[in-house]
């Protein structure tokens, strides 16, 4: 696995309309997939829960552990489409603020 730094996802990460897009290379297997997921979390102080695996993708629920914050998110990771992004999840979240607990975590 690739050792990001928060300084790297930050860099490659683009805000669009629907979600965060993380413009990084895509894990090769399931076990560096969840080390990578655990290692974004680690970075950014999320909680990693409720993982899902499909045929082709990975998708987990992440929430901010910061007491003060009320952030969760979706975590996908595709390789079909070569993607990893964050999603938001409820009516209280966007795209602009995830990104934005990222700048902050």
């Amino acid at each position: 696995m690739q050792n990001l730094t928060k300084e790297d996802i930050l860099q490659h990460a683009l805000v669009n309309e629907g979600s965060v897009e993380i413009r990084t290379a895509l894990p090769a297997t399931p076990l560096k997939t969840q080390q990578w997921a655990e290692h974004f979390c680690t970075l950014f102080n999320f909680k990693l829960s409720e993982t899902d695996w499909g045929a082709d993708r990975f998708q987990a629920i992440i929430a901010a552990s910061a007491s003060n914050t009320d952030l969760q998110c979706m975590l996908c990771i595709e390789w079909l489409c070569e993607a990893i992004w964050l999603e938001p999840i409820g009516t209280q979240q966007s795209p602009s603020v995830i990104f934005n607990y990222l700048l902050q975590a």
